[in-house]
């Protein structure tokens, strides 16, 4: 039986307002009669079907989107085994990923994780940075150079002045060799004074 969702009054306190106004039919109680279905009602269903029509469609649209996204962001991250350079490319694609409208708990879980991971070899490559730091301050330029050169990690420095100072340290690495060659290099023999002509 259908009845309106618009309608103020239910078809029961019509028909109790009835009986106690004495209305009947044969004897008996007038029983209700529920309303048709309005236009307003069928609006109304209309719209309620495409808000979860249209819901549903955009949580495809945006499950699959954030799929394509992370799908992206692993591949990056897979190759930058091969290529340390990549590391900090696939670090901003899963940050940017984890704004995305739909994230489900797994692909949350691996980008987090994956995020951890290079900020731990951030963590290492500052490690190096100070000790480098401390052999420098200590005139031990030599020991300093070495700890950077030794390094075969990705460049992740992100701090303020830390890859201009990890830079500046390694090029003395490469002044070294120049400076003791000119140590080295023995002295010119001092030039003969020819013998005064006798008169």
């Amino acid at each position: 039986m259908a009845f309106s969702f618009l309608n103020g009054k239910s078809p029961f306190d019509e028909a109790e307002e009835r009986l106690e106004a004495g209305e009947t039919v044969n004897g008996r109680p007038k029983m209700p009669k529920a309303p048709a279905m309005g236009w307003q009602d069928g609006v109304f269903l209309l719209v309620i079907i495409g808000l979860v029509v249209g819901g549903y469609q955009y949580y495809k649209y945006a499950k699959g989107k954030s799929e394509e996204v992370y799908n992206q962001c692993d591949a990056i991250y897979a190759a930058a085994a091969g290529d340390n350079a990549k590391y900090l490319e696939a670090e901003a694609c899963y940050k940017d990923a984890m704004e995305l409208s739909f994230t489900s708990g797994s692909m949350d879980s691996v980008g987090q994780f994956r995020l951890a991971s290079i900020d731990s070899m951030r963590f290492i490559q500052q490690g190096i940075l100070g000790d480098a730091k401390n052999f420098l301050g200590e005139g031990d330029t030599v020991a300093a150079t070495k700890l950077l050169k030794e390094y075969k990690g990705a460049m992740l420095l992100n701090g303020f002045g830390e890859k201009k100072d990890w830079e500046s340290i390694s090029a003395l690495a490469k002044a070294e060799p120049a400076t003791a060659a000119v140590e080295k290099a023995p002295e010119a023999p001092a030039a003969e004074t020819a013998p005064a002509a006798k008169k």
